[in-house]
């Protein structure tokens, strides 16, 4: 099947258009960039917590923000699928994430003489850290620095947790006694988001903790950079070998154009790079690498076939003669990829890697015929100039 037959468009006459509207849209997307400095990484790469959670209703994010300003979490980003009764929640790194202390402030058991009795009440935000059975680090007051490990128990009232202890300090507790523990963000978000508030709550089972330490997002951050760096070499080394350098020259500055302007779309919706965005910026060098390494394999032939002729003739209509099959290619990949974004929206990462193979997709077609084949067409014309 062909869509375009026997077309004769001059395409490496409009080459300067097309650098000067690439050059245009690349500073833009660096200019983005240094607005935002540098890209917009998500929790994989610059580290943080993200939960997913399922609810027994539906929340809105007004509720959920509520909830975590209570507990001292004012700066999460919340996306809410209705549909599915489900929320991500996402808090960038800092430093106390990794495992945070909780001062909890109690209060003396009116009814124990004996001052080895105190309590937390259930209605501290911070009390759902709490669960009966475990040991926690108890501090007279933030002078003394004197601690030591109590018991908790339900109280027979229903609205404090017990601790009882023996009184090894000897003396009564000022009102500055508090109740320490060490948690992580992750556990903290999720006894509160279990515990809920106004009729909602999270599904026992229904909430999945993913937490990347800084210096894991770090590590990530590199390894992402380095297999981008590390394909586009391989392939340079590649197409130098099937083809001659000056293929593979064009070939690779299409694919950095591609990356370039990707990310600086990327930059200008603000969007979050993430791993399963890198994925799609390698399917991009594969699928832009796979539309030119056609135009050129054509061109190839035709240089041999067509001796003699100009070499920007056999450039054009070698592009012409592909041009049916790279719009047909690009038309049935980009319907695909259309669909899984208008389809993906409440999942952010998802959507956000469709994005990422539409813009390549565009971009990829385009740069195949206004970037790499001028960009040796520029090579040939200076080789015959010198």
């Amino acid at each position: 099947m062909e869509l375009l037959r026997n077309t004769n468009f001059d395409f490496i006459s409009k080459h300067r258009t097309g650098f000067l509207f690439s050059a245009l849209f690349i500073a833009i997307g660096l200019v983005f960039l240094g607005i935002h400095q540098g890209p917009n990484f998500g929790i994989d790469f610059r580290g943080g917590v993200k939960i997913q959670a399922k609810f027994n209703r539906v929340v809105t994010e007004t509720e959920l923000q509520t909830k975590l300003t209570e507990i001292g979490y004012d700066h999460a980003k919340i996306q809410i699928d209705e549909a599915e009764r489900e929320a991500s929640i996402s808090l960038g790194y800092r430093p106390e994430f990794q495992q945070q202390t909780v001062q909890i402030p109690i209060v003396a058991d009116p009814g124990d003489e004996t001052a080895n009795s105190m309590q937390v009440r259930k209605t501290d935000p911070r009390a759902h850290l709490l669960n009966t059975g475990e040991t926690v680090q108890l501090i007279e007051d933030s002078s003394q620095q004197r601690n030591q490990i109590v018991d908790l128990k339900d109280s027979a009232e229903g609205d404090a947790i017990q601790l009882t202890f023996e009184n090894a300090f000897g003396v009564d507790f000022s009102e500055n006694a508090t109740v320490q523990i060490q948690a992580s963000v992750g556990t903290i978000l999720t006894e509160a988001l279990l515990k809920g508030a106004d009729g909602w709550h999270a599904l026992v089972g229904g909430i999945n903790v993913s937490e990347v330490g800084p210096s894991v997002g770090s590590d990530l951050k590199w390894a992402a950079l380095w297999s981008v760096i590390w394909s586009i070499i391989i392939l340079l080394a590649y197409i130098s070998w099937r083809f001659e350098f000056p293929f593979a020259i064009g070939a690779i500055a299409a694919l950095v154009h591609d990356v370039l302007i990707t990310l600086g779309i990327f930059a200008i919706l603000s969007k979050e790079i993430n791993l399963p965005t890198v994925a799609a910026f390698l399917t991009i060098i594969g699928y832009s690498l796979n539309d030119t390494i056609v135009v050129f394999d054509r061109i190839r032939e035709n240089s041999q076939t067509l001796r003699g002729t100009d070499y920007i003739t056999v450039i054009n209509r070698s592009i012409n003669q592909s041009l049916s099959r790279t719009v047909i290619t690009s038309l049935t990949t980009l319907f695909v990829v259309l669909v899984i974004f208008l389809l993906s929206s409440a999942g952010e990462e998802i959507n956000t890697f469709a994005l990422a193979l539409i813009v390549g997709v565009l971009i990829g077609t385009y740069s195949s015929v206004f970037i790499a084949s001028p960009i040796l067409y520029l090579w040939n014309r200076g080789r015959q100039t010198a």
